[in-house]
Order: C-alpha cells, then sequence, then structure tokens
C-alpha cells in the first residue's frame, strides 16, 4: 500500500504510515459498501449495503468471494413503509442468544424518512441445511415531522434518523442500539433484550453530534466497542460522495459508561463536534470510512470501505490491524504508538 498522511496518529500528532489493507484487491468484493464482518467456524462473512444485501466469505480475510444474498425481493414491510425502498443498507452483523442478527436499514436519499429493520438466522453457511434467514420486521422508524421538510425527522420521542444502526451488548447483558446520522445526531436506545425492539417511551441519549450549519456536517456509521476500561464510538465524518472533494473518515472517542459522555483525545465531547481522526486518506484511495472493529487471528482489526478515484471512485473493502498506544488509543499507524 501506498504511504499515508494520517494525522492524530501518533502521541506527537506527526504524520504516520498506515499498516497494509490486507485484502486481495482482485476479490469479488467490489463496488462494496459499508461492510460488516463476523466469522462462523472457519469462514468469515462480510455483509454490505446492496440492492438486496450483499454478502461475502473468506478464510483468510485476504481473497474474498461474493456468496449470496440475504433477501430475493426487498421486505414486502419495507416496501410498504417507504415505497421508494431500493436497498438494503449500512447492515450489521452479530450473534446474540444463539442465533445471528442482521439489522439493516432503507431510507429515501438525502433524507431522514428511514427504517431499520431485522432478521436473523441460526447459521451463515448458505450450504448448511438450516440455512434460513426469518425477517423481523420494522425495528425502527424516522418520518418528517413536516410533510413538505423532509430532514427534520424521529418520532413522538426525539428527533433522530433511523439508519446506521449497530447492535450491542453491555457488560450487564443489557442490549442497545446505537444509530443516526446527521439530523439528530448518533442516539443510543436500549432494546428489549426478547423483542429487540425499542420499549414504548425508550429514552434516547445523544452521544455525538455536529453543527448542522458547516458546509459538511455529516455524521455516520456510529460503531461501539467495549476496551478495558473504557466504551470506545467509532464515527464517520463529512459526505461519502463527493468525488475528488469527498473527505469522509473516521474518528473515534471514549467514555467510561455507556451513555457517555464521550471525549476524544484532546478532550472535547463528542456531543459538541469532537471526535479524535483515525484514517482520512490512504495513498491513492479517499472516502475511507463506515469502519467497524473485529477481533481475529489475536489482534483487532479496523474494516471498512475506501475508494480509488482512478477506477471512477470504486468502493474497495478495507481490513488493516487496529493497534493501541499505552494511554489506551487506537491507531493504524505502521508502529505501535507509546
Amino acid at each position: 500500500m501506498v504511504a499515508l498522511t494520517l494525522f492524530g496518529c501518533e502521541s506527537d500528532e506527526t504524520a504516520c504510515m498506515a499498516n497494509d489493507n490486507i485484502v486481495d484487491l482482485q476479490s469479488t468484493t467490489s463496488p462494496i459498501h459499508d461492510p460488516t464482518i463476523i466469522a462462523e467456524n472457519d469462514t468469515y462473512y462480510v455483509f454490505s449495503s446492496s440492492p438486496l444485501g450483499s454478502f461475502y466469505t473468506s478464510t483468510d480475510l485476504q481473497s474474498w468471494r461474493h456468496a449470496g444474498e440475504v433477501f430475493t425481493d426487498i421486505p414486502a414491510w419495507l416496501a410498504q413503509a417507504i415505497p421508494e425502498a431500493d436497498h438494503i443498507g449500512s447492515p450489521d452483523i452479530s450473534f446474540y442468544e444463539g442465533r445471528y442478527l442482521l439489522f439493516y436499514q432503507s431510507h429515501i436519499s438525502n433524507t431522514c424518512n428511514a427504517a431499520t429493520g431485522l432478521a436473523t438466522n441460526t447459521v451463515l453457511d448458505p450450504l448448511h441445511p438450516d440455512y434460513l434467514w426469518v425477517d423481523h420486521g420494522l425495528i425502527l422508524r424516522s418520518t418528517p415531522f413536516y410533510e413538505d421538510i423532509g430532514i427534520y425527522c424521529g418520532d413522538e420521542n426525539s428527533t433522530f434518523n433511523a439508519i446506521d444502526a449497530q447492535f450491542f451488548v453491555d457488560g450487564e447483558k443489557k442490549p442497545w442500539l446505537v444509530f443516526g446520522s446527521t439530523i439528530g445526531g448518533i442516539k443510543l436506545i436500549p432494546l428489549d433484550p426478547l423483542s429487540l425492539r425499542p420499549p414504548v417511551k425508550a429514552q434516547y441519549t445523544t452521544l455525538a453530534q455536529r453543527w448542522l450549519f458547516q458546509n459538511d456536517p455529516i455524521i455516520e456509521a456510529p460503531y461501539l466497542i467495549k476496551m478495558g476500561e473504557y466504551y470506545y464510538l467509532f464515527l464517520s465524518f463529512n459526505h461519502c460522495c463527493l468525488d475528488d472533494k469527498t473527505q469522509y473518515q473516521i474518528r473515534v472517542g471514549r467514555a467510561d459508561k455507556i451513555t457517555g459522555p464521550y471525549f476524544d483525545k484532546d478532550g472535547w465531547p463528542l456531543w459538541l463536534g469532537g471526535g479524535t481522526p483515525l484514517i482520512q486518506r490512504d495513498g491513492a484511495f479517499i472516502g475511507t470510512g463506515h469502519g467497524e472493529v473485529f477481533s481475529a487471528e489475536g489482534r483487532d482489526w479496523l474494516v471498512h470501505h475506501a475508494k480509488l478515484p482512478a477506477q471512477n471512485y470504486r468502493a474497495h473493502l478495507n481490513i488493516r490491524e487496529l493497534r493501541w498506544n499505552r494511554d489506551g488509543w487506537p491507531s493504524v499507524c505502521d508502529q505501535a504508538t507509546d
């Protein structure tokens, strides 16, 4: 891979080299957007945004192949709720109480008229006799407050955008959903452990947000992990898809409890626009964003997509090692940070 000018990586804030993307770029994962990853037995599975929920498999995290689609058609409930729905977007795959959970969303472009759904399966291998995706319908819905203004959405409890959901279970085995974007910011909401739906009158907690009227106010794609004594919140900043003007990037903050408040490395709160930059560009690649973290082969990894301008901004799967400095901050630098 090509050298990366990366800010916020080393303790002295100097530029560093990004460690390699280990994915074979000739693999059949491109174009890919919003990847989410999990392992079952000796196989890794990546799910991505696509018309019907594409997924890919690998045994080594490097060579990947397209393995199928989650759905054969847009789910009926989604087509009824949002007739314009044409994609299964921003999937999140996890394992909980004996089954795999795939949270997904669809929305009308450039609005927060959106819906998040849930599908489950007991296995991920399409050749297994028990393989069957069961769709459980609507989990979360955001609709415009005003019919002629499609950028202010939510429900009777809060302002939010029902996209980019991630399922998370805390140390007390309590399930949560973290989700949202620019409108309303990044939200956290508890889930009923049986229905996996928000309880009536559930409390929405804002974890991060940005000033809406700046030039590029986008904030999206939240991803929570617990590492040591802290909860870490990874976020994508800026518009994903402006070709050569794209400044999409991954940032991070942390808190000592799941509900926050979250702060970046400089102590600035994420609910006031804070976030320590993790990766912005990678040599010829731009649009490095929509990341999540997973552990495999005894290491932590950052999975995200990135785009190649030379290929008409075609998006590729990226998987690179995530390292931690002595103060507990993550880095994708080649060398471990102090």
